[in-house]
This record gives structure tokens, sequence and C-alpha cells, in this order.
């Protein structure tokens, strides 16, 4: 929405510089520009005393678009680029954007709803912390996942099911149609055989190892449990890398229908597994095929 609205320039009146240098045959696109924050992430930053809480400050309405020249003249000179002085500046310059680049008005409200959606899916997924959520999934033979990611997923999946899709960009909304079945069935499988495990720091469910069940030893039930576990396990694990190769494909998708540079310094998502014979772990990239 902030690169959207700011037609990807810089907001300092005297610069206006156009923030995305253009692919070349041999290399992608280059952002020279910045999500620079009004009010800094950290209380010790500029303009950083502020009843804002961490997750207000990472929000569209305490970004301002800058080159990274400016942004870093904003934060060294504080003093003259104070808070009420960026928050005007970046009003102007939206309305300069309006005034004189001619943007399409409908296209802007639409794109204003994807982008909202995009952002929602990143917060729910917890797509920044992919890698560390989903190695609980991967690793040890035991799937299990904190409640609050569990609860969040849940959520995540009602909220793209009930989501009313502009369909101005269909390949993305497809690409988030699918992400959300294998979604379901991620979540739908793993709470077959759940169990709620508590620590000092927080509540998780754990894969319940269910051959213990029995009452009594019996090598054959005792061994086809043990399989139907292994069983279990092994599609639990699997529609979790089929999940991290969708939520890549929404990337992509995001990144040649509707903007180039979307998530462009984050990267591709990532997952690991482990531990191995030698006690080392692997990180996979899954991608699918366009």
């Amino acid at each position: 929405m902030l690169w959207a609205r700011s037609a990807n320039r810089c907001a300092l009146p005297s610069c206006r510089r156009v923030l995305v240098e253009n692919e070349t045959e041999t290399d992608d696109a280059s952002i020279v520009g910045d999500e620079a924050h009004i009010v800094a992430r950290e209380n010790d930053g500029p303009r950083g005393i502020s009843d804002l809480t961490p997750e207000q400050r990472d929000k569209y309405d305490n970004l301002i678009l800058m080159c990274k020249v400016h942004h870093k003249q904003i934060d060294d000179q504080e003093m003259k680029y104070t808070v009420e002085v960026l928050h005007r500046m970046k009003l102007e310059h939206i309305d300069w954007v309006n005034k004189n680049l001619n943007p399409n008005i409908d296209k802007q409200k639409y794109d204003d709803i994807y982008a909202t959606y995009f952002e929602k899916w990143m917060e729910l997924a917890d797509i920044d912390n992919w890698k560390n959520w989903s190695s609980y999934i991967l690793g040890n033979g035991q799937p299990s996942i904190s409640a609050e990611t569990l609860y969040k997923l849940q959520e995540l999946n009602e909220y793209i099911f009930s989501r009313v899709w502009p369909k101005r960009y269909e390949q993305i909304e497809f690409a988030f149609k699918n992400f959300r079945l294998v979604l379901s069935d991620f979540i739908n499988v793993f709470s077959k055989y759940k169990e709620p495990e508590e620590n000092e720091d927080y509540k998780y469910y754990t894969t319940e190892k269910f051959y213990r069940r029995l009452q009594e030893w019996n090598v054959e039930k005792h061994s086809v449990l043990a399989a139907k576990y292994e069983y279990h396990v092994d599609l639990v694990q699997d529609l979790m890398i089929e999940l991290t190769g969708y939520a890549n494909y929404i990337c992509d998708m995001i990144r040649k229908y509707f903007s180039s540079f979307f998530r462009i310094d984050k990267g591709a998502i990532l997952i690991s597994y482990g531990p191995e014979m030698y006690l080392n772990w692997k990180t996979l990239r899954i991608e699918l095929d366009q």
C-alpha cells in the first residue's frame, strides 16, 4: 500500500526519484528505497519516544517511503524532520502523486484491498518467522506447534475463505485459494492426533504417539499402530512442505502481477528439518512451477 500510494517514489519534495531500478537481462530489479519509520522501531531510535506499540510502528500509518540517502538524512536530522513534519510530508507526497501522475483511481482502490489481504496473510502465517515455527513440524519425528501459531493458522484459514476478491489479479487469487486448501488439510490432519503440552513459556500441541495406548503388549498390534503413526507424521510433514511451496507461489504471483519488489529484500520462504544422523539440520527452498 505504501509503495503503491507513493508511486514508488521518495517522499522528499526535492527528490521524488523512482525507487525501483528495472531488471536487466542478467539481474533482477534493484530496490533503492526504504520503508522508513516515522516513529522509530525502537525507543532509542530517531523519533522513538512514543506511545505506539511495536506492532503499530511497523504499520502503514507509521511508514514513509524514502530513497536511501534521504532515509539517512531524516534519521540523522530528527530535530528538523519531526514526526509531525514527516506525516505532513507523506500526505503532501501522496496528494502530489494523485494530482500529477494521474493514477487509475479504481485500480488504486482495488490495490489497497489486495495489499490489506497480503499484510493479513503475512501476519497470521507469521511469514517472517516461517522457517523457525515450521521446524518444529519437520524436526525430531514428532510434529509440534505452539498453540498461538495453530490458532493463527485456523484464523487465517477462515480469513482467506471469507475474502471478497476483486477479481483483478486472478492468478494471485488462485494462489491464495490453493494455499488455503493445503492449509485446511494441514490443520485437519495435524489436529487428528494433537495433544496439549505446556512448559514455563508457552502452550503448544504435539503429535500423540498413539501406539502407546495399548494396555497390553502385543507385537502385531504395536507394529500396526507404529506404522500408522509414522504414516501420519509423514503426511503432516509432507503437507507442511507443500504449504511452504504454495506460500512461495503466492509471493511469486504477487511479484509477477502486483508488485515486482514484494519481499525482494527478504528472499524466498525457507524451511529446515533435522537433526539428522550427525545432528545437523538442512535448509530447503520449496517452490512450485509457475
